[in-house]
């Protein structure tokens, strides 16, 4: 239940990033991809980071400084990728 919590505040993170500063990140289908496949592969090794650090200064520094980072930025370039795909599909509409 904490972890779904910390997700839905990752997300309201990164979205609320994506709406209030768009010209930051990627710009270009091209780069949002790469950079959201980027992150993706970078989610492997995140449970191992996760079970380190909750070992050795606890769960909730684990779930402040892994996991809330870790799924913003993935939702961020996630956020990016879709701002790009509907940039393609209606380029006038702003």
């Amino acid at each position: 239940m904490v972890l779904f919590g910390f997700a839905i505040g990752a997300a309201l993170l990164a979205f609320w990033t994506v709406a209030r500063f768009p010209s930051l990140g990627p710009q270009t289908f091209r780069s949002d991809l790469l950079a959201t496949v980027a992150v993706f592969m970078l989610q492997t090794p995140v449970a191992g980071i996760v079970g380190n650090v909750a070992a050795s200064h606890g769960v909730p520094a684990a779930l402040l400084l892994v996991v809330l980072p870790s799924l913003t930025l993935l939702f961020w370039t996630s956020g990016c990728l879709v701002r790009s795909i509907v940039a393609m599909i209606a380029p006038h509409r702003r």
